[in-house]
């Protein structure tokens, strides 16, 4: 979806829950879906997702960009948790690149980053005058 604005309308984010971060979760996930709702998101434009381990956040990020149309994911969980973990962080990483994708972590801070980076794609996709689809068929 092309969009050259920082207005998240039109964009679709996907959320994933840690269930094993439930403090963390009990503190940011209702707060990340309402700063998105303030960034301008839709209801419906918020897939939320929930997993049992932050090793399966990787997984989850997958899925979201292979079997969803979001355009940028947000992992609610600790930032330093997964962190700390260098085989997380290198797949979320990899998902990043192979897909083209913005990736967050954390709170509720995500919603403003991801909606700027997700702007910063779009504008740039469309100066390139080549879609996301079609060069990710390049590659």
């Amino acid at each position: 979806m092309k969009r050259n604005s920082e207005n998240s309308v039109d964009m679709k984010f996907g959320v994933i829950a840690v269930s094993e971060c439930s403090d963390f979760l009990a503190t940011n996930l209702e707060a990340v879906v309402e700063a998105l709702r303030n960034q301008g998101c839709l209801e419906e434009n918020i897939v939320l997702k929930y997993v049992p381990t932050l090793h399966d956040s990787v997984v989850a990020t997958q899925f979201m960009a292979q079997y969803t149309d979001v355009d940028g994911v947000i992992v609610v969980a600790p930032k330093a948790q997964l962190m700390e973990t260098l085989p997380l962080m290198n797949g979320i990483i990899q998902i990043q690149v192979q897909w083209s994708m913005v990736v967050e972590i954390g709170g509720a801070e995500c919603a403003k980053n991801i909606v700027s980076m997700i702007s910063l794609q779009n504008e740039m996709e469309l100066a390139s005058g080549v879609s996301r689809a079609e060069r990710s068929d390049l590659c």
